[in-house]
């Protein structure tokens, strides 16, 4: 009982930096300001986050953790270590995971966070390497994925397939968003067949 009442301290303070990171930005992202929209004492915050480094990379690995089970969801493949992880990527299963991703972006709360996480991150080399991280987290699955397709690719160039991947849709997060306003039918669809060419190899 205790350990779930812990995990769910931990979720709403998690929540609440999200909130703040997202609505007020970089400038209100100081602990106490995380604290004040949970509704607890910079201590308590600290109990479970020592630094805003550490609430920052917790955030992030929420944030990853979530995308995963949301692709594993929509795609019906298994992405990280989730059902299914392992079993043969398709055309269709890609086209779904493609499909996923973009549905990504039609949340600006997170688009807004993930933004002002790098202009943290900019100015903050704690927050930096918890960026970090995070990518190299998703380039591994994504890794993982492209490894499925084209298993004829060294460790090295699938390595670099996956960083591409992960940096075309990342990239696409902002420029497809309100903040970038490139969002067409027709640059989605050059998007999709540049993943799908991608992760098959033709």
């Amino acid at each position: 009982m205790t350990g779930n009442k812990g995990a769910l301290r931990q979720a709403a303070l998690l929540d609440a930096a999200e909130e703040v990171l997202a609505a007020k930005g970089n400038a209100g992202s100081a602990m106490r300001d995380f604290a004040a929209a949970a509704g607890v004492r910079v201590g308590h915050l600290q109990h479970y986050f020592p630094t805003r480094a550490d609430l920052i990379r917790a955030v992030l690995d929420r944030s990853l953790q979530r995308s995963l089970q949301r692709l594993n969801d929509m795609s019906g493949i298994g992405v990280g270590d989730g059902p299914g992880a392992g079993e043969s990527l398709t055309r269709e299963h890609s086209e779904r995971l493609i499909a996923a991703l973009l549905a990504e972006h039609s949340d600006p709360a997170g688009i807004g966070m993930h933004v002002e996480v790098w202009a943290i991150a900019s100015a903050d080399e704690q927050i930096a390497a918890a960026v970090r991280a995070f990518y190299a987290r998703y380039a591994l699955h994504v890794a993982d994925l492209v490894q499925q397709t084209r298993p004829e690719l060294a460790k090295k160039q699938r390595d670099a397939v996956a960083g591409t991947i992960v940096s075309l849709f990342e990239g696409a997060a902002v420029t497809r968003s309100g903040i970038g306003g490139l969002r067409t039918e027709d640059t989605d669809a050059e998007l999709i067949r540049t993943a799908q060419w991608l992760i098959h190899g033709a």
